[in-house]
């Protein structure tokens, strides 16, 4: 249930929290039905999620209830955040330390060394990158670009990833129109872009995760990392939809 104050946008901070991805599964935690309810008070938000075990992984946890945070605070008329995670584990610790803005560490003491919360959400990083990278490149193999032409793509050969048009590339000088890539090639370019991969026009737009060119007889072989990698997270994320919807009773509720 979701009330509303005219102080603040209830589909500013449902988009906001849209943007918010499970960490393992790269796909927004309202999309895998992890967000229970919303309830606006003025300028205080109140934002309740729920996992599809009791036992998740803390760390997992704290990353996105953390995320649901900072990003709900962004949103024009917000001052107060309060996270709440139902039936874990860990639920109070985690409510509570998310709530205050603390860190993992500072809530679960011992429990990691140095930034490893900020070395795994690295990890991830890098995992959405590759699985996201395979789903655009896959489609451009299907849309018949030849290896050539795909490695030799740059930042600005993208032309258009809107729904009006569709996605259109520069493909050698000439512009292309390839439906039904806008919203692969938009993801790809947000996760490029939190990867830190440099964004300037002439950039390549295919490269591995540090920037390194692919040449267009390794890109095949290249791609069987992130075929894996996409098969993984896939599995994974249909394997919690599940959970969740037997754990709460949705009965298919959860696309």
């Amino acid at each position: 249930m979701i009330s509303t104050a005219e102080a603040v946008s209830e589909q500013a901070v449902l988009a906001a929290l849209y943007a918010v991805t499970d960490p393992e599964l790269d796909e927004s935690l309202v999309e895998l039905g992890f967000l229970d309810s919303v309830q606006i008070d003025a300028d205080r938000v109140a934002v309740v999620l729920r996992l599809p075990t009791f036992w998740c992984a803390p760390n997992f946890a704290y990353l996105m209830a953390f995320d649901a945070r900072e990003q709900t605070l962004r949103v024009p008329g917000v001052r107060e955040v309060h996270v709440v995670l139902k039936d874990h584990m860990y639920s109070d610790e985690i409510s509570v330390g998310v709530s205050d803005g603390l860190a993992f560490d500072e809530v679960f003491p011992g429990q990691t060394e140095g930034d490893e919360l900020g070395a795994l959400r690295e990890v991830f990083v890098e995992k959405a990158f590759g699985m996201r990278q395979e789903q655009l490149v896959r489609f451009l193999l299907d849309a018949e670009l030849s290896a050539r032409e795909i490695v030799g793509l740059t930042v600005d050969d993208v032309l258009d990833t809107s729904d009006r048009y569709g996605l259109v590339l520069r493909i050698d000088g000439q512009a292309r129109l390839l439906r039904g890539g806008a919203p692969l090639a938009r993801t790809y370019i947000e996760r490029r872009r939190k990867a830190g991969l440099d964004s300037s026009p002439f950039s390549g737009l295919i490269t591995d995760r540090h920037g390194t060119p692919i040449g267009a007889d390794d890109l095949m072989a290249y791609l069987d990392g992130g075929r894996r990698q996409r098969i993984s997270m896939t599995f994974n994320a249909l394997m919690c939809k599940g959970l969740l919807e037997t754990r709460y009773d949705l009965k298919g509720d959860v696309k």
